[in-house]
């Protein structure tokens, strides 16, 4: 698989003026010295290739090849894994190769692309995981900077999008991304290695391969030939404003968040009222970055600032997973195939013995009788006169509905309880009349956990910020 490289080698593809290159790379991106290994995400196209053969030749660490076999393209695919597998065994280099149906394990809504990117990066995070590696390198070229920033610009991309490919991110890092594509082409026919076409790449019904085949050359032979390089000069200049922006996304998002269970985040609306359209627009597109959600068109974003303008409630679908509505207070993300997935009729506990717990609809609440000096009301407790059982109902009860006040889209899901005729509506705060009176009067504590749909801890308190979605 390796071939010599040919005798009139020109300079620029020569092995010191590469090296020096590569290493001024590795030393700004903090890859050149260190010990653990580096995973290449080696598809079997030219870039990939490259970048193979370059750390290869021109880095002495410890190296693992990464190759999904996505089964999108057939044969073909499965030449392109058995491809990287002799490239791999040529440079002595260790494989870790799988094989996924990509089309089959696509989730609710999401397109083709979006979900073998997402397989691709869960299983190149595995193997780094697995590996204990420093990080995973992967082969974006100049070329697909540019072409990512006229894409996002054409979907009406913010400041966020129109920065291009970032040069790291956690543990992904592009060491190519300051070569064109041609180049690394050009190096490989000079050392006379091969690589792999893919035929998806000539695909003109991907958007981002008519911008490739079509909208690129036109603006480099009608426009100007140097239109690619003004285009990564503006998107390095936007990566300013990206960071000015993310910050005050991050600031913004703590500030405005309210704790309601359910959702994935919730805000006060009077707090984001108080913004320009502008910080507005800015604090929903960080929402959407901090919980994983694809970037809204400037129009949809627009759109979404009118409606937080509008007076009463609304509903805003972000993506076919994610609604937001606006329930004053609150304005919150919601998935609906949660509240779809619970059970919304009322139930019965008895209280039994001196202390328990028990569930429903995913919340849990702990109780205990003793004797009680004083009358405590809160979000998260109540204490009521003793019974010996507790009745609870979904707040969508025809009975309750008028009584309570919570966001229409949780009334099959938040609860009223009942111990005797008086009742308590966690996280709302909400007690009826308990007549606890005197001192030492026997009563039950009752404490609740808002429900735990993410995976994640609850605080000292019992409170939970419920995620349901991938960051």
């Amino acid at each position: 698989m390796k071939r010599g490289p040919r005798n009139d080698i020109p300079f620029e593809y020569s092995i010191p003026r590469l090296k020096k290159e590569f290493e001024t790379i590795g030393k700004s991106q903090g890859w050149w010295d260190i010990d653990s290994p580096i995973v290449l995400a080696v598809s079997g196209g030219s870039d990939s290739v490259a970048m193979l053969w370059m750390f290869a030749e021109l880095w002495k660490g410890k190296l693992i090849i990464a190759h999904l076999e996505h089964g999108i393209r057939g044969s073909e695919s499965r030449k392109d894994a058995i491809f990287v597998s002799e490239m791999a065994a040529s440079f002595g280099l260790p494989l870790v190769s799988e094989s996924r149906d990509v089309p089959g394990l696509l989730r609710k809504g999401e397109s083709l692309e979006d979900g073998a990117r997402r397989i691709r990066y869960k299983f190149l995070e595995n193997t780094r995981a697995s590996a204990g590696g420093w990080g995973i390198a992967v082969a974006h070229t100049s070329d697909d900077a540019a072409e990512t920033f006229l894409h996002n610009l054409i979907r009406g991309s913010g400041v966020r999008g129109l920065t291009g490919i970032q040069e790291k991110r956690g543990f992904i890092f592009r060491p190519l991304l300051s070569f064109s594509r041609d180049f690394l082409r050009r190096m490989l026919n000079t050392y006379n290695i091969p690589w792999r076409e893919d035929s998806t790449n000539t695909d003109t019904a991907y958007l981002r391969n008519r911008i490739r085949k079509s909208l690129l050359p036109f603006l480099e032979s009608r426009f100007n030939p140097g239109v690619k390089e003004h285009i990564l000069g503006t998107a390095a200049d936007m990566t300013y404003y990206r960071q000015k922006e993310e910050m005050l996304q991050d600031s913004l998002f703590s500030a405005a968040e309210r704790k309601v269970p359910f959702s994935s985040y919730s805000c006060g609306l009077d707090v984001i009222r108080k913004l320009g359209d502008a910080e507005m627009s800015v604090f929903f597109r960080g929402v959407g970055r901090k919980i994983g959600l694809r970037t809204l068109s400037r129009e949809r974003t627009q759109s979404l600032v009118r409606l937080a303008r509008s007076s009463g409630s609304w509903c805003f679908q972000w993506q076919r997973e994610m609604f937001v509505f606006c329930s004053s207070p609150f304005v919150s993300w919601v998935d609906p195939d949660i509240l779809n997935r619970l059970d919304h009729s009322g139930a019965c506990f008895p209280l039994e013995g001196e202390r328990g717990k028990f569930a429903w609809n995913k919340w849990i609440f702990f109780w205990e009788k003793r004797e009680t000096a004083f009358h405590s009301v809160g979000p998260v407790h109540a204490i009521l006169p003793e019974c010996g059982s507790v009745r609870v109902f979904a707040l969508s009860d025809s009975n309750l509905r008028e009584k309570f006040i919570a966001p229409s889209w949780g009334n099959d899901v938040f609860p009223a309880l009942f111990i005797g005729d008086h009742e308590w509506v966690p996280f709302w705060g909400k007690q009826g009349r308990t007549g606890i009176q005197k001192k030492n009067t026997a009563a039950v504590h009752l404490r609740a956990a808002f429900p735990n749909l993410g995976g994640e801890k609850m605080n000292d308190h019992g409170i939970q910020s419920c995620r349901s979605s991938d960051s």
